[in-house]
């Protein structure tokens, strides 16, 4: 079904206040899943929101998201987000790394007992805007297993990374997980009734399935085999277990029936004038482009998040008629009267 962004952007965030999302953190959310709609990232968008009301129904995750420094020093910061909503702390915490980084040259900030943020390439596309290059990653429910393993450890461990593209130019934004396809797809397929593809996931013997429920009781296949396994790993040390979350399969599922789920996140701001000039930056940007472009035929190739950018970026997005029924009877559960 096509759905208007403003149609997603007025319902999501009437049902973020029902449940005492205060304005300003529900602006910051309701955008975080338009991004992710119009950027071709649906599974991270408005199909959250009744895990999100569920959640802090029964307690697992507060409607205020106040973030506890627990240590500050110069040019690092470490903070609890208490259980809020992942997608305030990330952008909070990347708000701090950008004024660390103004001041310092870098910044980097780690929180702890979070929730999933959403998509990753929002918080580095928000530090682009900033004239800095950005980072983030966060650590995530057992999904992955080793090389070798057929029981998931690690999850499909987000990372993002951004930069200013050039001169009136987009953001270059690689956002990935480490998983050969997102989880969330997976658990998409698995409501829609439809299979997967060959080659995303393990079933719980550790054999291949096309199944998506199959899939969710066995474990994902990470990207490029031994490779996307380190890059689970390494993603589970600096945003997990470096920043006293829970880590080595110890986190849970944002939509665990019972547990909190005590996500981790890393996010790095480099400021770039503490490199060169940055119309210089701007201006090499530019020739990096051009020869990146060069390579093949006019209109074939395309830097990191340039695609979903011309491809997504509307003001209509396609969305299940399953999902938005979902969506419409949580409305009306709340006492919202629109619909999508």
């Amino acid at each position: 079904m096509q759905v208007k962004i403003n149609s997603i952007q007025n319902i999501s965030y009437q049902i973020l206040s029902k449940i005492g999302v205060p304005n300003d953190d529900a602006e910051i959310i309701v955008d975080s899943i338009v991004y992710a709609h119009q950027r071709g990232k649906g599974t991270h968008g408005v199909g959250r929101l009744p895990i999100y009301v569920r959640k802090v129904k029964e307690g697992l995750m507060t409607s205020v998201t106040k973030l506890c420094v627990i240590k500050d020093n110069f040019a690092v910061s470490l903070y609890d987000a208490q259980h809020g909503f992942g997608q305030i702390a990330a952008y909070r915490g990347m708000e701090i790394a950008i004024e660390k980084a103004r001041q310092y040259g870098v910044g980097a900030v780690g929180i702890r007992h979070s929730n999933n943020f959403g998509t990753a390439g929002f918080f580095v596309d928000f530090a682009a805007k900033n004239n800095m290059i950005g980072f983030i990653f966060a650590n995530s429910s057992p999904a992955i297993a080793p090389i070798g393993g057929k029981t998931a450890i690690f999850g499909t461990n987000p990372m993002g990374i951004g930069f200013p593209g050039g001169n009136n130019q987009p953001a270059v934004i690689l956002d990935m997980a480490t998983s050969h396809a997102a989880r969330g797809k997976i658990r998409l397929a698995a409501k829609n009734g439809e299979s997967i593809p060959e080659g995303w996931a393990l079933d719980s013997d550790g054999n291949p399935t096309t199944d998506p429920i199959e899939a969710l009781k066995g474990s994902m296949m990470p990207v490029g085999g031994h490779k996307g396994f380190g890059l689970s790993l390494i993603v589970d040390v600096i945003a997990g277990l470096l920043t006293g979350s829970a880590f080595g399969g110890d986190v849970k599922p944002l939509n665990h029936k019972d547990g909190l789920s005590d996500y981790g996140h890393l996010m790095i701001a480099i400021n770039i004038r503490s490199f060169l000039d940055y119309k210089e930056y701007l201006d090499k940007m530019d020739y990096l482009s051009k020869r990146v472009k060069e390579c093949g035929e006019e209109g074939n190739i395309y830097l990191p998040g340039e695609h979903s950018f011309s491809l997504f970026n509307s003001d209509i997005v396609n969305i299940s008629d399953k999902q938005v029924d979902e969506i419409n009877s949580l409305a009306n559960s709340l006492g919202i009267k629109e619909q999508i």
